[in-house]
């Protein structure tokens, strides 16, 4: 959705849908120009900015040749993106951005959003209900639809057959549009936004399907202002509130993990991380609209807004670092193809492009080490251990450091971690720089086992007799066990050992005959626990005198 206009860019959905021709069609339409094979089309070739080609980091502008505002970014490689704009614009590349190709996609309405299925099939949606779809990789549009008082916010082919596309009716209805033929036939619906029994008008912005069943989509309420996202389980036959908010919220996301992201007015970045049924909002650092948001990875994403605002994480949306645009346009859409090479677009025909995620200035990341301190005994750890993680950057600065601990989530560090639970584990961190620049991760295992707690009892009569009891909660498996007899006259049983095995709250019991004279004293050792006794012995015969 643009400022204060009823028209919203879609966040693409990326490589869980695409389906790929055979290898060697998808090289050869990847790896040749599009200015070449563009000859023999009637299209428009758009030449880029010296300063494009000549700027190597943070964020570069392109000459897209278009003042209309664009409001949706898809690419379906490294060189082959489209984007879409007001008055039908839209704008093609075969060269990673250095050039863009003006297409005539026969209607002059407002396009909202763009949409690659694959190299050949690509959807377009816009305003007056206008559906336009190509199945030769935008060489021509057919105009599926248009001339409705209805608004397309947002569409997405989920199978190279089954699409949809979602905005708003002429009543100011939420509204939804599904085709299972490739926009041969398609059927619509509307419906109103459930909250705790009431029903409020309003539209989807954006809209996200994991699969054919289930999907997403992001809704700003008309009265009370404010956002909502709304899931179906059933392809879109129904649709249920699953988040409301005094927020409008205006675009949705998922990682190949299941993860969510959404993004709205007054900074709002919301996560879910269990699979859209619950989410929570994150700080972001920024009040401005936000109208779009891309992750490239589970970890890395970048969100867009309003007067040229660009936010980065690098740790799954915990913290975000501002990136300079050098724009004050309001920025509409955003779109990484690699974790590193990216395209924004917005305003008045803006069009930026990274090469190194949005970061500029600087290149040395910062250098963290971990320090981890604790009792140790033959490279095992018998205490708690305590983890002090400490970053260091010569340049800009230290920003932040983040730490991720065995299967959990990636955590800010702010303090020492002690780490109690037995058991190997495997600690990864890394630290971000004031400018952006990202540490590689690094990893520290080690391995804890607290002493077990063990009760030894000693007793004489015919040889020694011991008894060990677990009193943990722990079982106590394969340990070793030691029996020395020290001074005295011994020729049997002087020293013994073995493994033992004794379950939480059990006991087992050792015997060891002897045979000698003397008061020899008298050490067993289990695991790491110790017990002493002084003793005297007659022949086979044991006392135990303390």
């Amino acid at each position: 959705m643009k400022k204060n206009q009823s028209s919203w860019l879609y966040q693409f959905i990326r490589k869980d849908a695409m389906v790929f021709y055979p290898v060697l069609n998808s090289l050869i339409i990847c790896l040749v120009p599009f200015s070449v094979m563009s000859l023999s089309i009637p299209d428009r070739i758009l030449p880029s900015s010296p300063k494009a080609l000549s700027q190597e980091d943070g964020w570069e502008p392109l000459q897209s040749g278009v003042t209309q505002d664009l409001n949706s970014i898809s690419f379906i490689c490294l060189n082959r993106g489209s984007i879409v704009g007001d008055e039908g614009v839209i704008l093609r590349t075969g060269t990673s951005g250095d050039d863009w190709s003006l297409q005539d996609p026969g209607v002059m309405d407002n396009l909202n959003d763009i949409f690659y299925y694959d190299y050949s099939i690509i959807l377009a949606v816009g305003e007056s209900g206008t559906i336009l779809l190509t199945n030769n990789t935008g060489l021509n549009w057919t105009v599926i639809q248009t001339g409705m008082i209805a608004t397309y916010h947002s569409g997405q082919m989920i199978t190279d057959k089954i699409g949809v596309a979602v905005g708003v009716n002429a009543i100011f209805q939420p509204f939804f549009t599904k085709t299972t033929d490739g926009w041969n036939t398609w059927e619509s619906m509307s419906f109103y936004i459930d909250h705790g029994g009431e029903f409020y008008e309003g539209w989807l912005s954006d809209v996200f399907f994991i699969n054919a069943s289930i999907g997403f989509a992001t809704a700003v309420v008309d009265i009370p202002a404010g956002g909502a996202i709304v899931r179906t389980m059933d392809g879109g036959s129904t649709w249920e509130t699953v988040y409301f908010s005094s927020n409008e919220l205006l675009g949705i996301e998922f990682t190949g993990s299941g993860t969510g992201y959404a993004v709205g007015n007054h900074g709002v970045i919301l996560i879910s991380v269990d699979s859209g049924e619950t989410w929570i909002p994150l700080e972001s650092g920024v009040s401005g609209v936000l109208y779009a948001i891309d992750f490239s990875s589970e970890a890395k994403g970048t969100a867009v807004g309003d007067n040229g605002i660009i936010i980065r994480t690098e740790n799954e949306g915990q913290t975000w670092v501002s990136q300079a645009s050098g724009t004050t346009f309001d920025l509409f859409a955003v779109r990484f193809i690699t974790e590193k090479f990216g395209f924004v677009a917005g305003e008045s025909g803006t069009i930026l492009r990274t090469k190194t995620a949005g970061y500029s200035g600087e290149f040395f990341p910062p250098v963290t080490n971990c320090t981890l301190t604790g009792e140790i005994q033959e490279g095992i750890y018998v205490s708690n251990v305590t983890v002090t993680l400490s970053a260091t950057d010569n340049q800009s600065g230290v920003s932040f450091t983040t730490y991720k601990l065995d299967d959990g989530f990636y955590n800010t560090y702010w303090e020492p971690i002690i780490v109690s639970t037995d058991g190997t584990h495997t600690l990864r961190f890394y630290s971000t720089d004031n400018t952006g620049n990202v540490e590689e991760e690094k990893t520290s295992e080690f391995t804890i086992q607290h002493p077990p707690d063990l009760e030894i009892t000693i007793s004489g009569g015919f040889g020694i007799r011991i008894q060990v009891k677990n009193l943990g909660s722990v079982d106590v498996e394969n340990v070793s066990w030691n029996l020395t007899l020290k001074n005295g006259i011994m020729f049997f049983g002087k020293q013994r050992s073995g493994i033992i095995s004794i379950k939480a709250g059990n006991e087992t019991v050792l015997q060891s005959l002897v045979f000698g004279f003397g008061k020899p004293t008298l050490t067993f050792s289990v695991a790491s626990v110790q017990k002493t006794a002084q003793c005297t012995v007659f022949f086979f015969f044991v006392r135990i005198s303390s």
